[in-house]
């Protein structure tokens, strides 16, 4: 193993490390607190620093959001295709999650703006 070798190989290792220690958020702002409105002025708010489940009733059936972890996702909902469910976990301020059969809209409160303003699927 030549100076070389070892120089790229603790090189390698470093780099592994310093992802391994930095946030996978890519440092964005994380919202301190969520609102889940459903249909009929169903309204809640959750605390993100808390981990919790919450049944939000809607005209298809109740819909399942969850709380780990500082970011907050919709687990489970009675719709047909589970878009919903498919967007995953959020934090950032200002994010959403809608199941529009539903009628249950997952909103981040807090300060500052998302790192991303749309995805299109």
């Amino acid at each position: 193993m030549t100076p070389a070798d070892r120089l790229l190989l603790l090189l390698m290792v470093a780099a592994a490390l310093l992802l391994f220690v930095l946030p996978l958020d890519g440092g964005r702002e994380r919202g301190g607190s969520v609102v889940v409105e459903g249909a009929g002025g169903f309204e809640e708010t959750m605390s993100l620093t808390e981990d919790g489940e919450l049944v939000v009733p809607g005209p298809k059936g109740d819909t399942i959001v969850m709380v780990e972890a500082g970011r907050v996702r919709i687990d489970s909902s009675p719709c047909r295709q589970h878009i919903c469910v498919g967007m995953g976990r959020i934090s950032a301020p200002g994010s959403s999650i809608v199941c529009v059969p539903n009628q249950v809209v997952v909103t981040v409160l807090g300060e500052g703006r998302p790192a991303i303003d749309a995805v299109t699927r």
